[in-house]
């Protein structure tokens, strides 16, 4: 192109953001800085987002002051993504100061801030912003309980998380996704209740993933459960058969309870399935 606006900038740069290639889409940016071209706010939430993406907080901090050096104070996009920005590069205090001196706030200002007090370990927080939403008539989505559920996984709120997911359909309207078990399987797992993990898992209305197998199957080490680890066993070799981790995981765990036999027959199914062990890296 011989001539390239502020359109074209900003598509491409949205491109490389929504494809998770957060480094080309800040080198973009950068060129369009360069060659003097003035972002709009497509161009500042698509950068803000491949920021996010990546979670350095060096990069984060320098791309979030330029943004607020900016005349889009009023943009209730542009000030979500910042706030979501801030949060997922570990900048809570910042992403909690947008949230709180904007005047106008939309249910993404809202799930941003609660899933970045969440992914920050700050649960009551989260929890407490939850139910002032609602005292301000604001309706919530399926991001805003994988957020909540999230809070309650890292504090341990078996019952309250459990009372949420159950609000989701009763009192929102809003069908349960996989990403929305995961996080209940997970709560479970994590509270040393794998048994109440299974039966929850049994009980899904869709296929469990991966992601929830193998979380059932971590925990089952953890407590030491041969039963349940070879049922999720036999899912993951279903499901990912090619995941070395997932086949010394559950030969680590037949080891520790004394059941070498079947310990030696996994590690031969590996061998045979030529699964290689992936070697951990130091550096």
């Amino acid at each position: 192109m011989d001539h390239r606006d502020v359109v074209a900038w900003s598509a491409m740069i949205a491109g490389y953001a929504q494809n998770g290639r957060s480094n080309e889409a800040l080198e973009l940016f950068e060129k369009m800085q360069f060659e003097c071209c003035d972002p709009n706010e497509v161009t500042l939430v698509s950068v803000l987002s491949a920021c996010a993406q990546l979670g350095s907080v060096e990069v984060g901090e320098r791309i979030g002051s330029y943004v607020e050096s900016m005349s889009f104070n009023s943009s209730v996009y542009v000030n979500s993504a910042l706030l979501d920005m801030y949060a997922k590069c570990g900048n809570i205090q910042k992403a909690c100061r947008i949230f709180n001196e904007m005047s106008l706030k939309d249910i993404i200002s809202w799930n941003s801030i609660i899933g970045g007090l969440a992914y920050n370990g700050l649960a009551e927080d989260a929890i407490n912003l939850y139910y002032k939403m609602i005292e301000e008539s604001l309706k919530p989505n399926e991001i805003t309980f994988v957020g909540l559920l999230t809070a309650c996984t890292h504090a341990g709120l078996v019952d309250l998380g459990l009372k949420l997911f159950r609000s989701m359909r009763s009192e929102h309207n809003i069908v349960p996704k996989v990403e929305h078990c995961a996080c209940i399987v997970d709560l479970f797992c994590r509270s040393g209740r794998v048994e109440d993990a299974f039966k929850f898992i049994c009980e899904m209305e869709m296929l469990p993933n991966v992601v929830i197998w193998g979380t059932l199957l971590s925990a089952c080490r953890i407590h030491s459960n041969v039963e349940l680890a070879k049922i999720s066993m036999e899912k993951l070799l279903k499901l990912e058969p090619e995941n070395s981790a997932n086949y010394v995981l559950f030969s680590n765990l037949c080891a520790d309870a004394g059941q070498w036999e079947e310990a030696r027959s996994m590690r031969k199914l590996m061998k045979s399935k030529n699964v290689q062990k992936l070697a951990h890296i130091v550096g």
